[in-house]
């Protein structure tokens, strides 16, 4: 068992977990919000039980408005029916606290005596499949995403999923990454939907992705009309510069 530093990372909770050695389940934000975007659908379409908050002074300064109400930017819940705990959150962590917060998070999974550890995130690659990686500390976890993700044989994890992932190798806590595809910078919630339903395939959560495939399907709309404005804006700007560019042929 490593011990937490608390002057590092701060769990504040408002209750005790109830669940006996939960799988835990990450989410931060990072490409395509794949893992924000999953973690805090499946709080909301669970209805999960608010636990409390991680606070840390490395964490940007800002506070999250939920409903017009504060919020901490990265929170914890549960659903002891489902037996798994999440942590969502809203914002980044820099490169240079990833190490020692991710150490702080792994400690604290421990201490509530986490089977399993379940990092999501995002990978970008060249095409639109929507397939989902899949990534283990351990090899015999292997096996129980082999017919399920497309096992990542090569490559890096970044950020603080890979911080996270290193120390549950370091603390020897069997650990999960599932790694969304995504063709974009932009929010992806169809890669957060592949990932969930992999999530289902694997730990039977049944989590219906229903809502987030209409929200995504809205989201696809909306980046298309903007597409279509910025294009509709930039053949504008082109036709008022041709007179001042070829005065020749005003």
């Amino acid at each position: 068992m490593f011990p937490m530093d608390k002057e590092i990372v701060q769990v504040i909770l408002e209750r005790e977990p109830s669940v006996k050695n939960p799988i835990l389940i990450e989410g931060f934000p990072g490409i395509g919000l794949v893992g924000n975007i999953a973690s805090q659908y499946i709080v909301n379409e669970l209805n999960m039980t608010y636990l409390g908050a991680i606070s840390s002074k490395y964490f940007p300064p800002l506070a999250v408005l939920l409903g017009g109400v504060v919020n901490m930017p990265v929170r914890i819940y549960e659903d002891p029916g489902k037996g798994i705990i999440i942590l969502t959150a809203d914002i980044p962590v820099h490169p240079l606290a990833s190490y020692e917060i991710g150490s702080e998070i792994v400690s604290w999974a421990q201490s509530i005596g986490t089977s399993e550890m379940i990092c999501l995130a995002g990978i970008t690659v060249m095409g639109d499949q929507h397939r989902v990686f899949g990534a283990t500390t351990q090899k015999e976890l292997l096996e129980k995403i082999r017919d399920k993700a497309e096992i990542f044989e090569l490559g890096t994890i970044t950020g603080i999923t890979g911080s996270i992932m290193n120390e549950c190798r370091i603390k020897n806590m069997p650990a999960i990454c599932l790694l969304g595809e995504t063709s974009s910078t932009e929010p992806d919630p169809r890669a957060a939907l592949a990932t969930i339903e992999t999530l289902n395939k694997i730990y039977g959560l049944g989590v219906s992705t229903e809502k987030l495939s209409e929200q995504a399907e809205q989201i696809e709309v909306q980046m298309a009309q903007l597409a279509q404005q910025m294009k509709a804006a930039g053949a504008d700007e082109q036709q008022t510069q041709l007179p001042r560019e070829f005065p020749m042929y005003g």
